[in-house]
């Protein structure tokens, strides 16, 4: 080989070699560029809902098969002394749970010698406002509760089971009037109280639970929504006696 072709070839390498060193050098200068996330820094993949009812923002409402609320109880002659004035204090002995309950009583019977007291304090009360103390109606229970608890307590006209479980879900109390001798109950003095009020406190599938003031054995005494609904009444100053064509109950709430 003359040396003019060596010469050639000699160049050609070196460009060759340059070429690629080049070449290198600006691979690695734009991989550097590249920013490097590691995998831990990766959006996980979200899964996609679909909600049970796209038409609506609100989801169904769901009413628990049962519920209870913590009320103190207390029959309407706690010391078993059923004068005049005893039989007739369901009215009070009912207003006198509730007020316990709103007051945070976590008691789970109140002491006789509390509720008497509380039981003439209301009398006394009743016979300075209305003129009477025995078989006040239900407006005023319920104006007695406002006045002397200072609680908020409203009248439902024909009410539903729908109405009674809604209140008690919102922790509302409900004193029911009825003709207490439509419910059947065995534990009271036969043929039971003509006029009678009561608090219901929960329910279940099958039963409304009380506390029943008619019987030491009230707290939580079942009674059905139809027993309470056919047993519905209200006390009529003007007859001096029940009005069986009213079903109202009262809706007590802070």
């Amino acid at each position: 080989m003359n040396l003019k072709k060596w010469s050639i070839l000699s160049l050609f390498l070196i460009a060759l070699i340059i070429g690629g060193a080049v070449l290198y050098t600006y691979e690695r200068k734009s991989a550097s560029l590249l920013p490097i996330i590691p995998s831990s820094s990766l959006p996980e993949p979200q899964p996609f809902f679909i909600p049970p009812d796209s038409s609506s923002n609100k989801l169904p409402k769901k009413v628990p098969d049962k519920f209870l609320l913590q009320v103190p109880f207390t029959v309407q002659a706690p010391t078993a002394n059923w004068d005049e004035m005893h039989n007739e204090a369901c009215e009070e002995a009912s207003a006198i749970m509730v007020a316990a309950y709103f007051s945070g009583d976590t008691r789970k019977v109140l002491p006789a010698s509390e509720v008497e007291k509380q039981l003439a304090d209301l009398a006394e009360w009743e016979e300075k406002t209305f003129g009477y103390s025995l078989n006040t109606t239900t407006e005023e229970t319920a104006q007695m509760i406002r006045e002397v608890y200072h609680l908020k307590a409203d009248l439902i006209e024909d009410f539903m089971e729908e109405d009674i479980k809604n209140a008690l879900l919102e922790k509302k109390m409900v004193i029911i009037p009825v003709n207490g001798r439509k419910l059947g109950n065995p534990y009271f003095r036969q043929p039971g109280p003509i006029y009678h009020m009561f608090v219901i406190r929960g329910y279940t599938k099958e039963k409304m639970i009380t506390n029943e003031p008619g019987t030491k054995r009230g707290e939580n005494y079942p009674y059905s929504f139809a027993t309470i609904k056919n047993a519905g009444a209200d006390w009529n100053h003007k007859t001096n006696t029940i009005d069986e064509e009213k079903s109202v109950m009262i809706v007590v709430s802070k």
